[in-house]
């Protein structure tokens, strides 16, 4: 089945408890036969797998249980969060179940991970609060809600039953991302939406102030500085604008700096569709879209221990009609190429009669930082900062 929403479809579910005499049992699945045989007349002719061989997993003991298993059967993933429940009430004082997501095996299923928990600790407080579960074992109520639960989550990716006046099931899916990166002072930050038009009355105050100055063009530091807003708190509200795919960083636009092609340049000869992106991007407005090759002869061209300036003054005639820094920020955020940053080594330091702006700027080279970090830090060029470290001693660039 495919995916819907960008999750994983659920290719079965059911619900499994611990019978005294039996043993494990699975008392209600969907689709009907799609993990034990089922009678009933839309039931699959086959199980996707054989429960036989991995019920001691489905129904555990106390030692797993209570804990989010996965399962790795034949062509298929089994999520589950077994629960171990003792009473002097159950029949040998205990009473287990454990609802299971069956999926394919190659499926990423880490957004159903925080729901199969929820609904395992749910039924639990159920459970526990009036015996749901244990007194309910043939109610065709309990069918039910295993139904709606797996037609809700597939086809609209969140699900919401009400089960008394007090208790309801209230589960939604929601995609996980990476953690961003740290955001640096240097940082520029690059809109990816319209964010104007996603705001709502329910921002960050901080988040509204900095949104109309990221431009592409102004650092995370001076976008703190234009909206007159704390420079932490800006670059959290950054950060999370990151996390949530609505801004992307690069570093500052120079013509000082240098860059060099990456080994996946050649993905601009091969993917058409990066190709034709490429031409619409770097275009400046009005002019003619380049041809694909030209431009990656021009990316080519850019190499370890040339500046900018250096690779404009040697291209002028080719660079006509092309926006120079949307064509850098292109090959960054596609990652055709990468930025070689410059990092400041001092030997035989003589810091005795040293500044306090001076004594931050030797401070922070010893911590191995690039100059747009020192330089964005403290707040001064770079030409005016390694003119201030050549007074110190013996300045050694290293390009990486």
């Amino acid at each position: 089945m495919a995916d819907f929403g960008g999750f994983p479809q659920i290719l079965s579910l059911f619900y499994a408890t611990f019978h005294p005499t039996e043993g494990t049992k699975v008392l209600y699945q969907v689709p009907p036969g799609s993990v034990v045989r089922s009678t009933d007349s839309s039931a699959f002719n086959a199980p996707l797998f054989d429960f036989e061989s991995i019920n001691s997993y489905i129904i555990p003991k106390p030692q797993l249980c209570n804990k989010l298993l996965t399962i790795r059967v034949n062509n298929y993933r089994i999520v589950s969060h077994p629960v171990h429940i003792w009473g002097s009430s159950y029949a040998r004082n205990s009473f287990l179940f454990n609802f299971c997501f069956v999926f394919h095996k190659n499926a990423d299923i880490s957004a159903y991970n925080p729901v199969v928990r929820k609904l395992s600790k749910m039924f639990q407080a159920l459970e526990e609060q009036n015996k749901f579960l244990s007194s309910s074992l043939m109610n065709e109520g309990l069918k039910s809600i295993v139904d709606q639960i797996f037609e809700d989550l597939n086809n609209y990716c969140e699900c919401f039953i009400p089960i008394d006046e007090a208790n309801s099931i209230n589960v939604k899916l929601f995609p996980l991302h990476r953690p961003p990166p740290r955001i640096k002072a240097f940082h520029v930050p690059i809109s990816t939406v319209q964010l104007k038009a996603v705001m709502d009355v329910n921002w960050d105050p901080t988040m509204e102030k900095i949104v109309e100055f990221i431009d592409g063009i102004n650092s995370v530091r001076k976008i703190a500085e234009l909206a007159d807003t704390d420079y932490g708190l800006t670059r959290k509200c950054i950060q999370h604008l990151m996390y949530y795919g609505c801004v992307i960083v690069v570093d500052i636009f120079q013509f000082s700096n240098s860059y060099a092609c990456t080994a996946d340049i050649s993905a601009l000869a091969k993917d058409r569709h990066l190709g034709d992106e490429c031409q619409s991007y770097v275009a400046s407005p009005g002019a003619k879209k380049r041809n694909v090759c030209d431009l990656l002869e021009l990316y080519c061209s850019l190499h370890n221990g040339q500046t900018l300036k250096e690779w404009y003054i040697a291209n002028r005639d080719q660079l006509r009609g092309i926006d120079i820094r949307r064509f850098i920020s292109f090959g960054i955020i596609k990652g055709i190429i990468y930025r070689v940053n410059i990092f400041p080594v001092l030997e035989d330091i003589n810091a005795s009669a040293a500044n306090p702006t001076d004594k931050q700027l030797l401070r922070l080279t010893k911590k191995t930082k690039h100059f747009d970090d020192i330089c964005t830090d403290i707040q001064i060029p770079r030409k005016q900062a390694l003119q201030s470290l050549e007074a110190y001693g013996d300045v050694v660039l290293v390009r990486a």
